[in-house]
């Protein structure tokens, strides 16, 4: 049998044909490749079975998921099927079948590849998804999709089964969904909150939307659109697993995501990262929540929106230029530089900020972003004539060319540095010691991955407390932070000045 298909291949491919061979009496190339690739088939189908070492093995991988768990009737329920081809061979004629009961309805169905069968009968609904030749790897995983629509109470089983004409086994699993009249009743709500501090035209921008379940349900599938205006682009949102499908209607983006099951009490905080391109004006950004199969008991805080004003620079002529060499810090291992800030306009200005542009590396210090460069803010008035040092810190450590033009400076609104009311400080165990050219040397212990926040002000009650940016990304479990003055800091914390200080956690 084997030598057989061997000869079949042999003279249908044209290896050494003669002239008045029946294969050059075929009409038209395609009965060629036709022949061509039944002859490929056999031979696909006896490598599978003559070797030794595939005896009884798994051809096939197969998952389905669905949407839920459990489900109200008349809510729409999807399985999704994923199958792969485990050898490394072409699997002819793959075919993936869902059996469902009579007690659901189907609706839609969609597949990655080939075409999609059904069948409905007073016994149950059969879907086939006809999906042609499975690749082997890497390439994709076949995936498809049915919804379907539970008509009574009960369980339904979806029994999925795959086959290929190229193997004589199969693989079948079963997904079990129960199906209940119970109401779930719960309070879900979403709100937004906008950044702290002004925004200028390119800033990467940061907001917060926040979604909550008051219960008294658990509430399963949680649906959050967050809608991005025109005119701004979406750079990202936190925590970065998040998973989430983008539908655009009139040029505003909706991502859309799932957030799974919201226990009573439970919530969900997400940042989005964005950046404003139209130029001066109001972008307006809204998010809303809801969940299928949900009797939300108050709808009034299922909708949120802000409206985020956008400037330009403030008036002003800055001056920016370098006014020392580079040189590391054996303290902190960081490059440091600093940069001479001088207003040489005609009015003073409530604050700035310093941009440099084209560097090689991470600004440390910086406090944001605008048009893809860091900056930092110097956040005081600074009047006409006055000048004032800015410390520039680049990691990794190493001296490199660096110029004057490479620094934009412009006058600001004075930045708001209050902490929020929710910051609680999480350690005790700080050590400050004054060294002593007069900074201010912290040492805490830290959590590896987390980022704190430190607070500090002129008297131990905190009364006139202010945040000193950025915050710090754990590095280890012992943490070295050092206050000597702008950017971080208003002022340089001097020889004789009291100062005080507190490290939070960050959620």
């Amino acid at each position: 049998m084997f030598e057989l298909a061997v000869k079949t291949l042999r003279d249908g491919c044209g290896v050494r044909p003669s002239v008045g061979s029946s294969l050059f009496r075929v009409q038209g190339l395609s009965k060629i490749r036709i022949a061509f690739a039944f002859n490929l088939r056999i031979l696909s189908f006896l490598a599978l079975f003559l070797d030794g070492t595939r005896a009884g093995a798994q051809y096939f991988s197969l998952s389905v998921t669905p949407s839920s768990g459990s489900i109200l009737v008349s809510n729409s329920l999807t399985f999704t099927n994923y199958v792969t081809n485990l050898t490394d061979t072409l699997l002819y004629n793959g075919e993936v079948t869902n059996t469902l009961p009579s007690s659901v309805q189907f609706l839609t169905a969609s597949a990655s590849q080939g075409v999609i069968l059904t069948n409905s009968t007073t016994n149950g609904t059969v879907i086939v998804f006809d999906l042609g030749t499975l690749e082997p790897p890497p390439n994709e995983i076949a995936q498809m999709t049915l919804t379907v629509q539970p008509t009574a109470v009960g369980m339904i089983t979806d029994t999925v089964t795959v086959v290929s004409t190229s193997v004589t086994n199969m693989v079948s699993t079963n997904v079990t969904v129960q199906v209940t009249n119970i109401v779930v009743l719960a309070d879900l709500g979403v709100a937004i909150s906008g950044p702290a501090q002004a925004v200028i035209t390119n800033d990467y921008m940061t907001y917060g939307v926040s979604v909550t379940n008051a219960g008294p349900d658990a509430a399963p599938n949680v649906m959050l659109t967050n809608a991005v205006p025109p005119g701004v682009k979406f750079l990202g949102v936190f925590p970065t697993n998040q998973i989430y499908t983008l539908q655009t209607n009139n040029f505003t983006n909706n991502f859309i995501f799932n957030l799974g099951t919201t226990t009573n009490g439970g919530f969900a905080n997400l940042e989005f990262t964005v950046e404003p391109t139209n130029g001066a004006g109001i972008d307006t950004f809204s998010a809303s929540v809801g969940a299928p199969g949900v009797l939300d008991t108050n709808l009034a805080n299922n909708f949120a929106g802000t409206n985020i004003a956008v400037m330009n620079p403030l008036p002003g002529t800055l001056i920016a230029t370098t006014n020392s060499g580079q040189s590391i810090d054996l303290q902190n291992g960081l490059e440091e530089q600093t940069i001479l800030l001088t207003n040489a306009g005609t009015t003073n200005v409530p604050a700035a900020r310093l941009v440099v542009t084209g560097l090689s590396k991470q600004l440390f210090n910086a406090a944001g972003t605008n048009n893809g460069n860091p900056f930092v803010y110097f956040s005081a008035p600074l009047a006409t004539n006055q000048s004032v040092n800015l410390l520039l810190q680049y990691n990794p450590r190493g001296a490199f060319a660096f110029s004057n033009s490479q620094l934009l400076a412009y006058a600001v609104p004075l930045p708001d540095w209050t902490p929020p009311p929710s910051l609680a400080p999480v350690t005790n165990n700080t050590r400050i010691v004054r060294l002593a050219n007069g900074n201010m040397l912290l040492e805490f212990p830290f959590t590896l991955g987390r980022t704190y926040t430190v607070v500090y002000s002129a008297n131990v009650m905190f009364s006139n407390a202010m945040i000193a940016p950025p915050p710090l990304v754990a590095p280890a479990n012992e943490v070295q932070w050092m206050d000597y003055g702008p950017p971080t800091t208003v002022s340089a914390p001097g020889n004789s000045a009291a100062r005080f200080y507190e490290i939070f956690q960050n959620p």
